[in-house]
């Protein structure tokens, strides 16, 4: 007799939720680290690439006064790339995402919709307002 994978566990989900349990981990040692976010955030998004997979993320910041948005922190971006990343509400991915409140993602920046002309992020969640 054998069990269903529900019973055991698929490997594949297990996997994934051991790759998600160890990034939690170091996230978690990353943020006790400092309490300056400036310096924790591109540690997290590194971990993020190496622990899921992701190619390009970004962490954009909506400035307030002047209602620009900017890429605080990134990973897979070149620094002209990351220069590049200023946005407003409601232009391309993320300035979208900051307007709605919603996370968007991407696989192909080509095929994304509402895409930039100077964007080159592949993955854009949530921004956080400074």
């Amino acid at each position: 007799m054998t069990e269903s994978p529900k019973a055991v566990g698929h490997p594949f989900k297990v996997g994934r939720e051991v790759q998600e349990l160890s990034l939690l981990l170091e996230i978690s040692q990353t943020l006790e680290q400092s309490l300056d976010l400036r310096e924790v955030v591109g540690p997290v998004l590194e971990a993020m690439a190496k622990h899921m997979g992701m190619v390009r993320g970004t962490l954009a910041l909506l400035n307030r006064q002047t209602g620009e948005i900017f890429i605080e922190a990134a990973v897979g971006l070149s620094p002209k790339q990351r220069q590049r990343g200023r946005y407003k509400l409601g232009e391309g991915v993320t300035g979208k995402v900051v307007e709605t409140g919603r996370p968007a993602a991407s696989r192909c920046i080509r095929i994304a919709p509402r895409r930039s002309a100077s964007s080159s992020v592949v993955r854009t969640h949530r921004a956080t307002d400074t």
